[in-house]
């Protein structure tokens, strides 16, 4: 193996320069390639592992015959096997496909080949994530409004489409080198994407610390879960941690239903404009989010700051007008992304007039009369291994799928919870209902079952007075077999 001196990254012994910051690789050493390293896939070459999921695993692949380097997203050998896990892995790339955003990874190739297996070719990027970016602190308000108004171009390109991305976080997103462009964003993994002809389903995805509290509860979303989730990424890129800093995915699902975020400003100087964007974006009901990505995006670029002192400047009237474009009512002022073509991107100048400032959401209208409800509390249910379904003793409607939040009228008396697995011995405790809090169950394993054939040796009859030991198990648990 070869290790690029500038990325770190190691190559076949065959490769003599990274193709990603074309550096000169070190000598050739001992250690030993990961599997795959080295096959031939059609007319690419596995040169280099980048990084390994649940699904499989995605390498550098290098053309035999041409200089042209791609990366290429393998399935997993063992799930192969299974025709509906091919069907999945192929519709994220079929995903990618339909949108066709430049700020979405571009799919090139999907192929199903005997020998090799299944995997998707797509475009490589060569940049870092956003995680690391935020890691090394925060950013600048001109970067992270930019990357912003980027990820809310794609995600509003995916929601024309009624496709939900459901999995909006730091590490699907790589900023690289594009023009004079130095962090253009580029969104990937579309693998748990809703589509909107799919069916409901109970069973929450997603990553939990950038979870929408309709997402962890398990009800069917639309593209305002990811708004936001983009909202959880901008507070983070502004302020430096992310709005509800927890120790574990229950803890997450907790506070994004219950707790509201501190306010930016308290943390960091900015424009209140920037304030309101990120503040919208988390609310904890859909409906007081912004309507659309399209509206995320228009009210972002209307934000002018001052260099020296981080203030905005020319007033509201910009903002107004791009918050009214993205409303679909008529603009003063079109501010548009720089990869568009120039002669469709000329923006009139607003007026220095304006009227008092539209907000990114229309007025709920006041009732005039409350209506007092009951009060819930919310329960964030985890099983280990996750997978369990919970139900109330005596009903037959379950809960949900654990890991997810449920809302329960608050009571003094306490609820009796079955959480169920299959291959698992089913667990029945009382949760008390007098305050949010999370709850964690361990499942245990049921022993196998040895099987007839394999018990009795061969040549040998069983003994009749023989019978198997053990309780049945009913399945075994596969994340993939949605």
């Amino acid at each position: 193996m070869r290790t690029c001196p500038t990325c770190q990254r190691r190559y076949l012994d065959s490769q003599a320069a990274c193709p990603l910051d074309q550096a000169t690789l070190g000598a050739p050493d001992a250690t030993e390639a990961p599997p795959a390293l080295g096959t031939v896939l059609g007319s690419y070459q596995l040169i280099s592992l980048l990084g390994t999921g649940g699904m499989g695993s995605i390498y550098i692949g290098a053309h035999l015959r041409l200089n042209r380097y791609v990366a290429i997203k393998l399935l997993r050998r063992e799930l192969v096997r299974r025709k509906e896990n091919i069907t999945r892995f192929f519709e994220e790339a079929r995903t990618l496909n339909r949108i066709k955003h430049p700020n979405i990874v571009e799919s090139v190739d999907l192929v199903e080949d005997v020998v090799g297996g299944a995997y998707c070719v797509m475009e490589l990027l060569n940049g870092p994530d956003l995680k690391a970016r935020i890691a090394a602190g925060p950013l600048p308000l001109a970067s992270a409004i930019d990357i912003a108004a980027q990820i809310a171009d794609a995600l509003f390109a995916a929601h024309e489409l009624d496709i939900v991305h459901r999995d909006l976080k730091p590490e699907n997103l790589i900023l690289i080198r594009r023009g004079e462009r130095a962090e253009f964003v580029k969104l990937i993994d579309f693998g748990v994407a809703q589509i909107s002809a799919e069916d409901a389903t109970a069973a929450p995805v997603g990553t939990p610390a950038y979870m929408a509290p309709e997402q962890a509860a398990g009800h069917r979303v639309d593209g305002r879960a990811d708004i936001y989730a983009l909202g959880v990424l901008l507070y983070e890129m502004t302020v430096g941690v992310h709005p509800f800093p927890s120790s574990n995915d229950a803890e997450y699902l907790l506070r994004h239903a219950d707790d509201e975020p501190p306010p930016p400003s308290a943390q960091r100087a900015m424009p209140t404009e920037l304030e309101d964007v990120i503040l919208q974006c988390l609310a904890k009901q859909p409906a007081d989010r912004p309507p659309t990505a399209a509206a995320v995006a228009a009210a972002l670029r209307a934000i002018e700051l001052d260099p020296v002192v981080s203030a905005p400047r020319g007033g509201p009237a910009k903002w107004i007008a791009a918050a009214v474009l993205a409303l679909g009512a008529a603009a003063a002022a079109v501010v548009v992304p720089r990869y568009l073509d120039s002669s469709e991107a000329e923006a009139t100048t607003a007026t220095e007039h304006a009227a008092p400032r539209l907000p990114l959401t229309p007025p709920a209208p006041t009732p005039t009369e409350p209506v007092p409800g009951p009060t819930l509390i919310t329960l964030a249910l985890t099983s280990t291994p996750p997978g369990a379904t919970v139900t109330r003793v005596g009903e037959t409607a379950p809960l949900g799928v654990a890991p997810f939040v449920a809302s329960l009228v608050r009571s003094d008396k306490a609820s009796r919870l079955r959480f169920e697995l299959a291959g698992h011995a089913p667990r029945e405790i009382d949760v008390p209902l007098t305050s949010s809090h999370a709850v964690g169950i361990t499942m245990q394993r049921l022993p196998a079952v040895v099987s007839k054939k394999r018990a009795a040796e061969p040549g040998k009859q069983k003994p009749e007075s023989a019978k198997p030991t053990g309780v049945q198990r009913e399945g075994v648990m596969d994340p993939f077999a949605n």
